[in-house]
């Protein structure tokens, strides 16, 4: 059996370098020095000093909307709101003759090399597009199988009750192969949240699948919608089966109806996944985490047709996280790049990293001094690992899959 050994690594950054032993995709020893039995067929890396961590987890990308690689597209419509994002979204899938594989495997072919071994990808299912977005992603996740993990939500991003027949196609996409349900904004969108809830979560339940809204509602109608979704969690016995990206109505509540919403998120299980948008404040991370809420960062936009932005790269999430946040200290530093890695791994129920002896190894290799460091200022990845494998060196894919 031969190994992979990353000589000369600081696990987690700290302490003195230790030499890590990687064989059946799994740590195998974790110690001051190399086996003593090294073979032909054993696999050494000097990384002089180098941080190794558990690797990145992406809880919130839409890789079929991205138009990484492809030709600039001038973006001019304003004003930003849900049905200008709609109109956008239609017309990007209209004029893009690109095919989606094509595209979104550009797009998550840089987030491996970013270092994520973990990523749940929104995919959109509307009439106007059918499933030609989860047909595609379907033939990305199986050709990207040994680079990362990759979850597909079937998501109605047009709304499932505004657009006749897309419940329908949420359940064909899930009878395909789709890995996750999505909602979106049920009273603002769809106008009946009672009704969408029962579709999303009358699908879930029928497929043994999990549940992640986008929850884009704020202010007192957002705090409703959290309310009634973990009626339907606990109802249903799906506490830990279901996630919430946005949650816009988490970034300003009152004190009163910050405990009450956090007691309720981890009473239910519902996990947060963390965007960091550019309007809009960060919710109170480190207060969510010591009620016990699971949360993780996402990267959101993958530069579609509506937003520019977006690389694929998680510890850059965590910076502009930490910025917005005016995190200063260390140990918050520290714990903006923990809520894209372990924490992260809790949400998306991956295989335990935690570096250490029989963890898979999913690992990310960076240069620094501390991972304060890497927080304010994110460098190439030197290597990724997916299950004990070397799948990206040096800011790119070691192999074309």
């Amino acid at each position: 059996m031969s190994r992979v050994i990353l000589s000369n690594v600081r696990v987690n950054g700290v302490g003195d370098p230790q030499v890590v032993t990687v064989a059946d995709g799994k740590i195998q020893s974790v110690g001051a020095q190399a086996p003593a039995d090294l073979g032909p067929g054993d696999h050494v890396e000097d990384l002089n000093g180098q941080i190794v961590l558990p690797g990145f987890v992406d809880g919130h990308a839409h890789a079929d909307k991205s138009l990484w690689g492809e030709p600039w597209v001038r973006r001019t419509s304003e004003p930003i709101t849900m049905d200008q994002m709609f109109e956008d979204m239609l017309q990007q899938w209209a004029e893009t003759t690109t095919p989606v594989t094509t595209r979104a495997r550009a797009f998550l072919d840089k987030c491996v090399a970013y270092g994520s071994t973990s990523i749940r990808t929104f995919t959109d299912v509307a009439p106007e597009i059918g499933l030609e977005g989860i047909n595609g992603l379907l033939q990305v996740r199986e050709e990207m199988a040994d680079l990362t993990d990759l979850q597909i939500v079937a998501f109605p991003q047009l709304g499932i009750l505004r657009k006749p027949g897309t419940a329908e196609l949420l359940e064909q996409a899930l009878r395909e192969g789709a890995d996750a349900v999505g909602g979106l904004d049920p009273a603002g969108v769809d106008g009946d949240a009672a009704r969408q809830l029962d579709i999303v979560f009358g699908l879930a339940e029928q497929y043994q699948v999990p549940v992640d809204f986008h929850a884009h509602e704020s202010g007192e109608l957002g705090i409703w919608l959290i309310e009634r979704i973990a009626e339907r969690v606990k109802a249903l016995g799906m506490q830990g089966k279901v996630s919430l990206c946005d949650v816009f109505s988490l970034a300003d509540p009152t004190p009163a109806q910050f405990e009450r919403l956090a007691s309720l998120l981890a009473e239910a299980d519902i996990a947060i996944t963390v965007g960091v948008h550019g309007l809009l404040p960060v919710p109170d991370v480190k207060a969510l985490h010591a009620r016990g809420v699971r949360m993780c960062l996402g990267s959101d936009s993958a530069r579609s047709r509506w937003s520019p932005w977006g690389e694929g790269d998680i510890l850059a999430r965590a910076q502009f996280m930490a910025y917005k946040c005016y995190w200063r200290m260390d140990d918050d530093l520290e714990f903006a790049a923990t809520l894209g890695t372990t924490l992260g791994r809790r949400v998306l129920d991956a295989p335990r990293c935690d570096l250490k002896v029989g963890d898979v190894a999913d690992l990310v290799v960076l240069p620094g001094e501390t991972i304060g460091e890497l927080v304010v200022e994110p460098p190439q990845r030197t290597l990724v690992m997916k299950r004990g494998k070397i799948v990206a060196r040096a800011g790119a894919l070691v192999t074309a899959t």
